[in-house]
């Protein structure tokens, strides 16, 4: 029988639609209920129910403390039917003046740290509101805000508080619901208040406007904010970040020493892993310069020292810190809140604006509450004047009154003009005649009044020394004083001028008491650390050998030599490899690295592999992507790409040169990209950097050469092919480019002119002012030293002069470096045979000769390449024999080519 009764009562239901409608009552319980803030208030329930608890319990800002276990208990019971840890929780954060930028409960005792420490238990811990959430609770008792009632209907609770402070971006709001969440960073509480007001006095003020007053976040803990955009974008359209960054100084320490303090960390950082974070970092060797942290934080403040190691640098240190610590953080915006009871993100303006309609709300719902109230007050008022005129029959009518109730008929038929019969003693009475009253003098208009039940139970209940003349006085005092304000309020509530006046002196009341200065600062923003701030921008050592091997070493490792010293090992080649290149650059300097194809690929001097002196070096190959039948030309040092006046000069194999821009190249990418286009199987043997006022030499295999104008070819952009710069016979082709620059104190001192535009000056003071000598080596092993002024300088494209007188004797020409007579020279042959000689041992010869010989070679062995080296040494002490800077040095054929 049960069972049946069982089963009758039984619905089917469809399981998918059921469980779609409890997910969605339990999303939305837990969205509206819970998780997230409230637009106008800023306040989740749980909050909401913990400043109305102490609000219920009277403890205010200027009461006693009461212990943190009896609060709870007291929301729990009346309002918040959930676990006590949850409430306390909340109680405690919004005690914490590292989370909340302006606490609204003042905690008493143990309420954890920005160490990460948990509060005290509940039963230690005492609280009570604090003076700003007065402000949130301001006028609850006057009708302001709707109430509910509680869990289980014998309490009533706001649904919302009727506070004066914009609290949602005041303290900020964070919170996980299901399928969304808020989080809404701390502002400050004197920009925010101004840029209400500014929307009270101008509607229709723009985003841009109000983040001249709010420029972005104000978090309790300082710290920087690096970069406006994110937050501008998240004051537009709900969703923003932006990078926090702690502050921290460098302190000097001694002479040689250097302290990194911090001061004050990103919001919601844990400063105790902070500093376990850079201590297992030193010890795990990932930060290297450390010798000690000590947290030094104390009552006066916070403050972490990191000791840093004699002769490091600081700000490299510094920048490991944010690169890997939570020192610098991002913050997420997202801007979203229940508004109409649903979630929505908004921007700024627009929870401005929720704010400001729930402030006219409640300033107009109190307005009416008080309007009502002194209208009521001035109803027993009026009352109490009438009594006062006719006192003395009042007197006469209560006493002549039975009962109380019969003096309260008899009272109202009096003053409603009609007789009444009073006991004047010995059981006689008498007919006492009404009275007549014109409300023309109370200030009622021309009709007849009379008193109303209210005013004659207040009558009846006045008490004898009101009767005095002071109190009948006050009495009329107060009645002028409401009638001034029953004025006010109507004003108020016919006038939107007012109302907004109102509104405003509110807020300005609320900005006086608690508005501060700002404590986080707005900075730039700041580019992504990359692995470049985390290297010192030191000088370096980059050797290239002739079989393409690279490396670098610190300038510190060559120790500077007077003339005559014995040096040291720069790099240990095989027998047959030598160094080709050498040259100065900082450790942030760019490498541009061209090859055979006409490619141009980019190395930072610091992703070179740093080695010993004594070591070779690591093959270029395997730093660089080449493409097939691609080999390595040649390289060019540049410290700025975009630099303005610098110029990239090209010349090949068939006589093409080309000038480019060198902000051309300053997009780098690891595959490399086209520097020169180049026609069939014509080749690059040769690139340099140019300032465009420079003169440009080209020699050829059959021994011709031309020196010409570096100005007559125009800059062209990267995929140009270039212009003819020197006209080759049939079977001839260039083997050198070298850049010569002119002597212009020479040109000054010999023509006056006083001009480094090479348009300007004569050919023939040109030529003079080219002091170094041009070393021109044949295939047979001879070469000679010829000086560059016997060589014409002629216009760009024609065939050139004699170079070098070529014969079956000597051959053809090989290479043809400019040196000076510092320089040396490595010749290496065929069959692999190195020598190394003096530029100076060479003798000087004109033009149409054919040299002496260089080198004794067996049958059939040939020169394949020639290069001035520099000692490695004078190099790095800035001589390299010819009076140029130390840069690259020319070379003839590429490295690693065999």
């Amino acid at each position: 029988m049960a069972d049946e009764k069982s089963q009758a009562s039984m619905i089917p239901v469809d399981i998918e639609a059921e469980m779609r409608k409890s997910y969605l009552d339990y999303a939305m319980s837990v969205i509206i209920g819970r998780a997230l803030p409230d637009v106008r208030d800023g306040l989740k329930p749980v909050h909401r129910r913990i400043l109305f608890g102490l609000h219920e319990m009277g403890l205010t800002s200027t009461r006693p403390y009461r212990k943190c276990a009896k609060i709870v208990g007291e929301v729990l019971g009346k309002f918040h039917p959930h676990g006590d840890a949850p409430v306390y929780d909340a109680l405690v954060r919004m005690a914490q003046p590292f989370s909340m930028r302006y606490p609204l409960v003042d905690g008493q005792g143990n309420f954890g740290s920005v160490d990460g420490d948990p509060p005290a238990a509940m039963r230690y811990t005492e609280a009570r509101m604090a003076r700003i959430s007065e402000e949130l609770l301001a006028d609850i008792d006057r009708e302001t805000v709707d109430f509910i009632p509680n869990f289980d209907e014998t309490e009533h609770e706001p649904v919302v508080l009727p506070t004066r402070v914009p609290n949602l971006l005041v303290n900020g709001a964070s919170g996980i619901a299901v399928g969304m969440a808020t989080n809404i960073p701390p502002h400050n509480l004197r920009e925010i208040v101004e840029a209400t007001i500014l929307l009270v006095e101008k509607p229709d003020a723009s985003l841009k406007e109000v983040m001249k007053l709010v420029p972005g976040p104000d978090l309790p803990t300082g710290g920087y904010i690096a970069g406006r955009d994110g937050i501008e974008q998240a004051y537009k359209k709900g969703r923003g970040s932006f990078i926090m960054r702690a502050k921290a100084s460098i302190e000097q320490v001694g002479k040689d020493r250097e302290n990194i303090v911090i001061t004050e960390i990103p919001y919601q950082v844990n400063k105790a892993r902070l500093v376990e974070r850079i201590a297992d970092l030193v010890q795990n060797k990932k930060i290297d310069g450390i010798s000690d942290v000590r947290d030094e934080s104390d009552r006066e403040g916070m403050r972490v020292v990191v000791e840093i190691k004699r002769g490091e640098e600081a700000q490299l240190v510094l920048n490991h810190l944010y690169k890997l610590t939570q020192m610098q953080e991002s913050f997420g915006m997202i801007l979203l809140a229940i508004t109409g009871g649903q979630p929505r993100e908004m921007g700024l303006l627009e929870f401005l604006r929720l704010f400001l309609e729930h402030r006219r709300e409640v300033v107009l719902r109190r307005t009416r509450y008080d309007l009502r109230k002194a209208e009521e007050r001035e109803h027993i008022l009026l009352g109490y004047r009438i009594a006062q005129d006719h006192l003395d029959n009042v007197i006469r009518v209560i006493r002549g009154s039975s009962s109380r109730a019969n003096a309260r008929e008899n009272l109202f038929a009096y003053f409603d003009n009609k007789s009444v019969n009073i006991i004047t003693g010995s059981e006689k009475t008498e007919t006492l005649k009404g009275v007549k009253l014109t409300g023309k003098k109370y200030g009622l208009g021309d009709d007849v009044i009379g008193l109303s039940y209210i005013q004659i139970d207040a009558i009846l209940e006045l008490q004898l020394h009101r009767l005095t003349r002071l109190s009948i006085d006050e009495i009329l005092k107060e009645l002028a004083e409401i009638r001034a304000k029953i004025a006010e309020f109507r004003e108020i509530l016919a006038s939107e001028k007012k109302l907004k006046q109102v509104i405003v002196s509110e807020l300005r009341d609320v900005q006086k008491q608690f508005g501060d200065d700002r404590r986080t600062q707005i900075v730039d923003a700041v580019e992504e650390i990359k692995v470049e701030d985390l290297i010192a921008d030191s000088d370096m050592a980059i050797t290239i050998s002739h079989a393409g091997y690279i490396k670098r070493t610190p300038v510190d490792v060559y120790r500077h030599q007077s003339r005559g010293g014995k040096g040291r090992i720069g790099a240990r080649t095989r027998e047959e490899d030598f160094v080709e290149y050498l040259f100065v650059a900082s450790a942030h300097s760019y490498i541009l690295l061209f090859s055979s194809r006409g490619r141009v690929y980019w190395l930072k001097v610091y992703e070179i592999p740093e080695a010993a002196a004594a070591t070779r070096g690591r093959a270029i190959s395997s730093l660089l992507k080449f493409q097939e039948d691609e080999h390595l030309t040649a390289l060019v040092p540049a410290r700025n790409l975009e630099e303005a006046g610098r110029y990239v000069f090209f010349a090949t194999r068939n006589g093409t040169v080309k000038k480019t821009e060198l902000a051309e190249f300053s997009n780098p990418r690891p595959s490399g990209i086209i520097a020169i286009n180049l026609d069939g199987k014509d080749e690059l043997i040769g690139v340099k950097l140019t300032d465009g006022k420079q003169m440009i030499f080209l020699a050829s295999h059959e021994g011709q050469a031309i020196l010409f104008r570096e100005s007559e070819v125009r800059a062209m952009g990267r995929q140009a092919g270039g212009v003819n710069g020197m006209d080759l016979g049939k079977e001839d082709y260039v083997v050198s480019m070298d850049v010569v620059q002119p002597d212009f104190e020479i040109i000054r001192k010999e023509s006056g002119k006083d001009t480094q535009n090479l348009d300007e000056l004569e050919n023939e003071a040109i030529k003079d002012s080219l002091t170094s000598l041009m070393l021109t080596i044949s295939e047979k092993g001879y070469g000679k030293r010829t000086p560059l002024a016997e060589y014409r300088i002629t216009s760009r494209g024609g065939k050139g002069v004699i170079n070098l007188k070529t014969t079956d004797r000597n051959g053809p020409v090989v290479a043809a470096l400019q040196v000076g007579e510092e320089s040396d020279v490595m010749i290496i042959t065929e069959f692999g045979k190195i020598i190394r000689v003096h530029a100076n041992e060479i003798r000087e010869a004109g033009r149409s000769t054919q040299g002496v010989r260089l080198l004794r070679l067996e049958d059939e062995d040939k020169i394949a390449a020639a290069a001035s080296i520099l000692e490695e040494v004078a190099a790095v002490n800035g001589s390299d024999g010819t009076g140029a800077p130390p840069t690259a040095a020319p070379g003839t054929k590429e490295p690693g080519k065999p």
